[in-house]
């Protein structure tokens, strides 16, 4: 492999590039980074939640009754209007860059896939930043963190009055056990107002998707096209109106969660007034400094008729 010059790798021993690079990214950098969150694409984003919002829900139930010539109005129709309140805490990160231990590197074949003409140093140090954000921040939800944000969306249902269930994600090796049969007793125990919801989502990790998804195969219902999953994506089985997703969010907790997508609510500041994403390079550590960001909140609606799988 030919030898590269520094200049002709795009990459400033001083970093002063990634700071160019980082200020011109800084009003897409969380919206960049959001996009690339998994639960975002079946879920409600509230943006611009600056500390705390109230979004108005709505849940009508309904019967009819005999209709009778000049008869008394008496109530046949019940409209639960709630104000979901959602508040956001501050999460950042800090990163200290070496530019003399990691600068021997450019040299060398660094890039994967790729070639060091059309990939920027820049643009891939930032894009593995975006990603990593992205899962993080899905976890965060999913479980919680620290101190700021200590539970995320599985802790919040069950302690507002979910439906718990008992969870076993092993390979199925018949529809009575196994992760098929938990999946089909959490959409048993939903509550009959909800099976005929349109937007139901049942949320699960990576490892109980791909679980899932070998026993159907395992089972023999070849019917059920591998082409059906799309992007960890899949119609569950036997079930029209339920969408089974797979979320960085739920890896390796052995919990799933179902409910109406419309009812699950994530709050970010989008353009934050505080500085999303900075860099700059400090002479006297002769390292390049990062710091990193955003906003992120928790909410659900209807809890009660939520299922979780623990």
């Amino acid at each position: 492999m030919e030898r590269k010059n520094l200049k002709d790798l795009k990459f400033d021993a001083t970093y002063t590039s990634i700071n160019k690079y980082v200020d011109s990214l800084y009003d897409g950098f969380i919206p960049s980074v959001v996009g690339k969150i998994r639960t975002l694409d079946h879920v409600t984003l509230v943006p611009d939640v600056i500390y705390s919002k109230v979004i108005p829900t709505l849940s009508t139930t309904f019967d009819f009754k005999d209709a009778a010539a000049c008869s008394a109005f008496s109530n046949s129709a019940t409209s639960s209007i709630t104000g979901v309140t959602i508040t956001t805490c501050f999460k950042e990160y800090e990163e200290q860059i070496c530019t003399n231990s990691l600068s021997q590197y450019w040299a060398g074949a660094y890039m994967r896939r790729g070639d060091y003409e059309t990939v920027p140093f820049e643009q891939a140090f930032i894009d593995e930043k975006m990603g990593k954000l992205a899962k993080k921040l899905d976890v965060i939800f999913w479980q919680g963190g620290d101190s700021c944000l200590t539970t995320g969306l599985i802790a919040t249902a069950t302690q507002s009055g979910a439906t718990v269930v008992t969870a076993t994600f092993s390979i199925s090796t018949a529809s009575t056990n196994g992760v098929v049969a938990t999946l089909d007793t959490m959409v048993d125990n939903l509550s009959t107002d909800l099976l005929s919801e349109d937007d139901l989502v049942l949320f699960v990790g990576q490892d109980t998707f791909d679980k899932y998804t070998r026993s159907i195969r395992n089972l023999n219902y070849y019917h059920f096209s591998p082409d059906e999953i799309n992007n960890g994506v899949v119609r569950l089985f036997g079930k029209r109106n339920v969408t089974l997703v797979a979320t960085v969010g739920l890896d390796g907790s052995n919990k799933a969660f179902l409910t109406k997508s419309s009812w699950i609510f994530w709050g970010t500041d989008v353009n934050p007034s505080e500085a999303p994403i900075k860099s700059d390079y400090s002479s006297y550590l002769d390292a390049s400094i990062l710091r990193f960001k955003i906003k992120i909140g928790v909410a659900l609606a209807f809890p009660t008729y939520a299922v979780v799988a623990r």
